[in-house]
């Protein structure tokens, strides 16, 4: 399967991969270009030998081989979508259409009616099960559930999973189950797996598995597939493995599906390692804010002096000092917003191509901004929900370290 691959589409958005493309290093990540244009026509193969169709591009920054595109409608015919290796010498718009990867399978991918996403099953949980042990030497086995479904015609339930990599699509696990759990043995791969999971319902018909490579649904009046779960057994780098010797491991669980477990710094012209980026500190801040936003672009300066004499005051006395970090979570419309106001940023920032960006202002439950959540730098406990309109004094920060959830306001 060299090509553009479905992860996962619901309503408005669409998931993809791809194989990697060159031979990145630890030094210098290969960045891709992705592009997507609506279908033209029921006929619309995805060739476009003459490059006379125009795509719009999504990102010429995406250090991973997965990304989510939003915010789509109007295009009844489906999505193509085309990738390749950013170079300094060709920028995103002036390739020529052979530069591209293009579909594994030549069909465009599809979004589903809001009818058909109201129908979807919620998300498996998937997890290692280390009380049972894997039949076969260096594996592992998954433990995967789901809720109960509560359709009238309920007969059972069709699983699917995939490996977490560019090249594998969704295959079977099981057609028809009858419970809501299943454990999965035998499972060797280091980049872990997803799974998905439908009802299967008296009186299905026109469904067809090959519908799979464009679409989350089979077709006819079968229910489309859940999302993907979490992906489990992952193996980490010893790089980020060594992020426990930081002390931070309750803060580094919020970050889930983070691309390569690492985030931007110095405007976007560079990434850490979580480990790296919170090796020693005391409290961390997760800023959401928008450029487009008058609020926070009168509140990102004073932010900014804040971030700036804290980390002044740490390097002149590192031990009796607290350590602060923000992450900048940006609420913007678009990339090229999202650049631009970060530019001007000395913290860290959530790639906002990640799903962790909209997976972190979910849990935050941001409802305006800017928001300023105060956040204790090991556990992850949260101290403030909210430090927007209040005095942005580093002593008054401090004394939250080591209280207990009584303190959370």
């Amino acid at each position: 399967n060299k090509g553009i691959i479905l992860i996962d589409a619901d309503d408005t958005s669409i998931t993809v991969t791809w194989s990697e493309i060159g031979k990145p290093s630890s030094s210098q990540p290969t960045k891709y270009t992705l592009q997507y244009r609506p279908a033209t026509s029921a006929n619309d193969n995805g060739i476009d030998s003459g490059g006379q169709l125009t795509y719009q591009s999504l990102s010429s920054e995406l250090t991973t081989n997965t990304a989510r595109k939003r915010n789509l409608t109007g295009a009844g015919h489906g999505f193509f979508f085309r990738v390749s290796a950013t170079t300094k010498s060709q920028n995103r718009v002036d390739k020529s259409a052979m530069d591209y990867m293009g579909h594994a399978h030549r069909r465009p991918f599809t979004v589903l009616t809001m009818m058909e996403q109201s129908q979807r099953m919620p998300p498996p949980v998937a997890k290692i099960d280390s009380s049972v042990a894997s039949p076969q030497p260096n594996s592992y086995v998954a433990h995967v559930s789901w809720q109960a479904s509560a359709e009238p015609l309920l007969v059972g339930y069709k699983l699917q999973m995939r490996e977490s990599n560019g090249t594998s699509s969704w295959s079977t696990v099981a057609n028809c189950l009858s419970g809501t759990e299943v454990r999965k043995k035998n499972l060797t791969s280091s980049s872990g797996y997803m799974f998905r999971v439908r009802p299967v319902l008296q009186g299905e018909t026109g469904g067809s598995e090959e519908n799979l490579v464009a679409s989350v649904n089979e077709g006819g009046n079968v229910i489309p597939y859940s999302s993907a779960s979490d992906v489990v057994g992952a193996r980490s780098s010893s790089k980020s493995s060594s992020s426990s010797s930081s002390g931070s491991e309750g803060l580094l669980r919020l970050f889930k599906r983070l691309p390569d477990n690492k985030l931007l710094a110095k405007g976007g012209m560079k990434s850490v390692s979580l480990s790296e980026a919170f090796n020693k500190v005391d409290l961390v801040f997760f800023y959401a804010s928008a450029h487009w936003c008058g609020p926070c672009r009168r509140f990102t300066p004073q932010l900014i002096k804040f971030y700036n004499d804290a980390k002044a005051m740490y390097a002149k006395a590192p031990g009796r000092t607290t350590k602060i970090e923000v992450v900048f979570l940006s609420a913007d419309h678009d990339v090229n917003g999202f650049r631009s106001y970060y530019a001007s940023m000395p913290w860290l920032a959530v790639p906002f191509d990640a799903d962790t960006r909209e997976i972190l202002l979910s849990w935050m439950k941001v409802k305006g901004i800017p928001q300023l959540m105060c956040l204790d730098g090991r556990t992850g406990k949260v101290y403030e929900t909210n430090g927007v309109g209040r005095a942005l004094d580093l002593a008054r920060f401090s004394r939250y370290i080591g209280r207990d959830k009584s303190s959370i306001r």
